[in-house]
């Protein structure tokens, strides 16, 4: 066995050579007594790492439509390699609390869940980072309904070794994060009826919500992390009625938005025209993207944003104080939107893009299955194919992507 480094077994070992070799008891003791006060331990040996890493925004916990604890978050990973510079590629993410591997990301997740800022050519691995580079990581940790969340959370990294005679190291520890222990808010539903499908939902694949991260003014937010874009599937399970070029053959359009919360109004848009029916959306203004939209102030910095209105259809002004059920405007097809649907989240500040994503719960909902069939569902108009699970009555739960769930009348 290897030597005992503990302060207590040296100390024994001082005293045991004091009746030993009495003739050298005074410098022993001296040993012995730094020993047994503590003395602080030396600082931790410096080691260079090829990547840096940081959480964008500590987690919070939320009870998902699957009946788990989710902490959703982001890791920001930035090839910082300079002996030699080089491509550096992940090969795993182990979160850990407490020491303890809580969710690992390898493999084909990981390839999933990663992924460069800017374009990432088909040929490369998503999982690769250039010389300079940046990429983002999508975290869910889950736990079980009950258990207590952890207070904070750390992340191993495994990297592909560096060439012959590398001083960075291939597998270390970086991005320690908080876990903000407060219990997602509770909001009412903001459409009516059944077979509404979440669509761009939380919380463990890469949607478009979940991986916008983006530059709002010189800082990195991610404002979507918990977003829905609500769509809703006729009784005969498609979105359509007729072809999907055409704004009045999507039944929803039209339907009645509803405040889900109480507060203030602080944001109106209420200008710009509804769009053409586009599944490959250009760029467009910040500004703009939300189109004609409602922000309001629930208290407590927290703010619920609803999106993609139809012109001429926002029936509140700001400093109009609403409350849960009143009619904001109707859901539309305005700003970057495909094809018609509302979006829905709530952040920490007024601004849409500019703020991080908070997490909430609907008060109640039905749960009325999974689709499996997206692509063709919402792009083609085939008609649905929904897995039968989850289904029953849900209270106090963010239903996650592609469940389709039914609001009260």
């Amino acid at each position: 066995m290897g030597s005992d480094s503990r302060p207590g077994r040296r100390a024994h070992l001082y005293h045991a050579a004091i009746v030993r070799r009495s003739k050298i008891p005074i410098f022993v003791v001296a040993l012995a007594g730094l020993l047994s006060i503590g003395v602080a331990p030396a600082a931790a040996e410096d080691h260079f790492t090829p990547l840096s890493a940081r959480v964008l925004h500590a987690p919070e916990p939320v009870r998902g439509g699957d009946g788990r604890e989710h902490l959703v978050y982001e890791l920001v990973v930035s090839n910082e390699s300079a002996f030699p510079p080089r491509a550096v590629t992940v090969r795993k993410v182990v979160a850990t609390a407490g020491g303890r591997p809580v969710e690992t990301l390898a493999g084909a997740n990981l390839e999933q869940m990663m992924e460069p800022f800017g374009v990432v050519s088909e040929k490369s691995p998503r999982t690769t980072i250039a010389p300079g580079g940046t990429a983002k990581v999508l975290m869910d940790v889950t736990y079980a309904p009950g258990a207590k969340a952890p207070r904070a959370l750390d992340h191993e990294l495994v990297v592909s070794p560096g060439p012959p005679g590398s001083v960075e190291l291939s597998r270390f520890t970086a991005a320690p994060t908080p876990v903000v222990d407060r219990p997602a808010t509770i909001v009412s539903p903001p459409l009516r009826g059944p077979g509404w499908v979440v669509i761009n939902g939380c919380c463990d694949e890469n949607t478009s919500h979940r991986r916008s991260l983006l530059a709002i003014d010189g800082a990195l937010h991610e404002g979507e992390r918990y977003a829905i874009d609500f769509v809703q599937m006729t009784p005969a399970g498609r979105i359509t009625e007729g072809s999907n070029q055409v704004l009045g053959n999507y039944p929803f359009y039209g339907a009645e938005v509803l405040s889900a919360t109480a507060g203030k109004v602080v944001g109106v848009v209420d200008r710009l025209p509804d769009g053409p029916i586009d599944f490959e959306l250009p760029p467009r203004e910040a500004g703009d993207a939300g189109g004609n939209h409602v922000v309001v102030a629930m208290g407590g910095g927290r703010y619920a944003f609803y999106a993609h209105l139809q012109p001429g259809s926002v029936r509140v002004k700001v400093g109009q104080r609403v409350r849960p059920g009143d009619v904001l405007g109707l859901l539309g097809n305005s700003g970057n939107s495909n094809a018609p649907h509302l979006h829905f989240q709530l952040m920490d500040g007024p601004s849409p893009l500019g703020a991080e994503g908070i997490p909430y719960r609907f008060s109640a909902f039905t749960a009325e299955g999974t689709l499996t069939n997206f692509p063709h569902f919402f792009v083609l108009g085939d008609q649905a194919k929904v897995a039968t699970a989850p289904q029953g009555a849900r209270r106090a739960e963010l239903p996650l992507n592609l469940q389709v769930v039914g609001f009260g009348s």
